[in-house]
């Protein structure tokens, strides 16, 4: 009875023992949680095989203890890579944290100055936009009531045209007889003078011919005169 303890105290005290933890970075975490993982895998399936294997012996009991304590030694070993990874993981996550609050608060100062820069430089440009705004709206006021200036002088001078269009068209009609009778004396007299000038084209055209006739006549006198001699 003494023998089979003793026996089997070095197989339990080999299971026990749990290899260290690897090195685990932010890097490979990942893969060493699948690593751990398919560490639990195998350590199932050789149990399972230790299993098989004690239900064959005469003395199972040791064989099973020993065969459990292994696939508990690798299921540890496993959950120390485990947590080990995500631990990593977080303390890199804080890490990041924290370096970006560091970062944030060293540059508070310079960020709340641009802050107050900006905001100093929105309020000079809208002061800016403001004035130049009013100025532009003061411009189209004064434009507005430049053109309705115009209008009202081009309306005014286009009713000051169709009054002295009327004055002058009642001042016509109310010549036209006048100016009816001139004309018709203009036409009277210029009819008189048209007459007078053809008359006189006419007495000289019978003056012309009553020379030549004369001429003729005296030409053919002295024709005959020197005949007879």
């Amino acid at each position: 009875m003494l023998l089979l303890p003793m026996l089997l105290a070095p197989v339990v005290a080999r299971a026990q023992a749990v290899a260290p933890p690897p090195t685990i970075t932010v890097e490979n975490a990942v893969a060493e949680r699948a690593r751990a993982k398919a560490m639990r895998d195998a350590a199932e399936r050789r149990y399972l095989e230790d299993k098989a294997d004690c239900s064959t012996r005469m003395v199972a009991i040791g064989c099973m203890t020993a065969a459990k304590e292994r696939r508990a030694a690798a299921g540890r070993e496993a959950e120390a890579i485990r947590k080990e990874s995500y631990r990593v993981e977080r303390e890199a996550r804080q890490a990041r944290v924290a370096e970006k609050e560091a970062q944030r608060a060293a540059a508070a100062p310079a960020e709340a100055a641009n802050k107050q820069s900006r905001i100093e430089r929105h309020r000079e440009e809208e002061a800016a936009r403001t004035v130049e705004r009013e100025r532009r709206q003061a411009e189209a006021q004064s434009k507005l009531e430049s053109r309705r200036a115009k209008a009202n002088e081009e309306r005014e001078a286009r009713q000051r045209k169709v009054e002295e269009r009327s004055r002058e068209e009642a001042r016509r009609a109310a010549a036209a007889p006048e100016n009816a009778r001139k004309a018709a004396e203009r036409r009277r007299k210029h009819a008189e003078k048209v007459q007078k000038i053809e008359q006189r084209e006419r007495d000289y055209e019978t003056q012309r011919k009553y020379r030549e006739a004369e001429k003729a006549a005296a030409e053919a006198r002295r024709a005959a005169a020197a005949a007879n001699q």
